[in-house]
């Protein structure tokens, strides 16, 4: 069995909103989620799940964001020239 490696994914979507009484205003919604994969997960499954948060994040928005971005993260460290894969 391969080793798992933990993935943090954060979605932000974030833009100019519309308030009465004010010249300036901004909205975001952002979300945080972990999951554990196999060593051998690929690009391309990663991105569906970039697909689902952005679809989440959006549906919570309420309105078509200005921006929308992901950061996703693999923490490693190395230990006697081995990469070792945090969580």
């Amino acid at each position: 069995m391969s080793e798992g490696v933990k993935v943090e994914f954060e979605v932000k979507a974030f833009g100019q909103d519309h308030v009465a009484d004010s010249e300036d205003s901004f909205k975001g919604y952002e979300i945080g989620r972990v999951k554990s994969f196999p060593k051998d997960t690929t690009l391309g499954e990663l991105e569906e799940y970039i697909k689902r948060y952005y679809k989440e994040v959006k549906e919570q928005y309420g309105t078509q964001p200005e921006q929308l971005v992901a950061k996703v993260t693999i923490r490693a460290t190395e230990k006697e020239d081995q990469v070792l894969y945090l969580g």
